[in-house]
């Protein structure tokens, strides 16, 4: 059993892969495209939502309890 914790493990190898490319967000972002391209059947896209084309409704059948015996604030 380790006894490192996962976030330090996260960041050493953060710092092992920014120093491999010299710290050069650059270079790090080119490289990660590249691996991408490697394993892109295993990747995840996200889709990105559409804005709705017609405000939506809010349906409510029966008055609130809080409207009152008239239905409405006065």
């Amino acid at each position: 059993m380790k006894d490192e914790n996962p976030i330090e493990e996260v960041w050493r190898i953060r710092d092992e892969l920014s120093a491999e490319y010299g710290y050069d967000v650059h270079r790090i972002f080119a490289a990660l495209r590249e691996e991408e391209k490697k394993h892109g059947d295993r990747l995840v896209r996200s889709v990105p939502r559409r804005a709705p084309t017609q405000p939506t409704l809010a349906l409510r059948e029966d008055p609130s309890p809080y409207d009152g015996p008239s239905g409405g604030a006065k």
